[in-house]
């Protein structure tokens, strides 16, 4: 790439888009690119201007205009830029496109109704989890594995959400520690959610 700004930029997008991450992906890339007065390029408010010079007495001319040779090579860099960040799986959605903003719309059509279709199976699964044959630390490995996909997938869920999707989950041996915890009139975190439930294990 020959524009120094496509250049530096490819060093600072450090996340991959896959098919689990597009919130966060997306976040960092439009972040970045808007900091550089480049996502223009991605989101069709940088038009492509006129490709041939158009002359009073002649009319539109053969000749190409400088204005579309430079924006055409800068939507190129960036394009490239735009790829480089992409996932193979990812790289399937906009084979073919002609323009940062072709291949910008082919992913935000993809991944919007997935990414909503995701958040919606990984609420499902946090509130309906349960403990049952597992280990109480296996049983929260999997709390917080759900909420960890879930704010990677920009859906944010705090340590109380966590708590309560835990208790709602535990079998009716651990009814004891589940009043003890409800009952409190301070509210309690994560980590000590963790440590109550771990040294309550039956």
């Amino acid at each position: 790439m020959g524009t120094p700004k496509a250049d530096s930029l490819l060093g600072m997008l450090t996340i991959k888009l896959k098919d689990d991450n597009f919130a966060k992906w997306s976040f960092q890339f439009m972040s970045l690119l808007k900091g550089y007065k480049l996502f223009g390029h991605f989101d069709g408010t940088d038009v492509c201007p006129p490709k041939f010079v158009i002359h009073t007495d002649l009319g539109v001319t053969k000749e190409v205009t400088q204005a579309f040779i430079d924006w055409e090579s800068t939507n190129m860099e960036l394009l490239s830029l735009f790829l480089a960040t992409l996932s193979d799986e990812a790289m399937e959605y906009v084979l073919g496109c002609k323009t940062a903003a072709d291949a910008w719309a082919n992913l935000v059509d993809r991944f919007a109704s997935v990414s909503k279709s995701r958040v919606n199976h990984l609420k499902t699964k946090l509130h309906t989890i349960q403990k049952g044959t597992d280990s109480i630390d296996k049983f929260l490995f999997r709390l917080k594995n759900i909420r960890d996909q879930l704010n990677a997938a920009g859906e944010f869920i705090s340590d109380n959400d966590v708590i309560i999707a835990g208790l709602a989950g535990l079998p009716k041996e651990y009814t004891i520690i589940i009043t003890v915890i409800l009952a409190r009139e301070s509210s309690i975190t994560l980590k000590e959610f963790c440590a109550q439930l771990l040294g309550a294990e039956k």
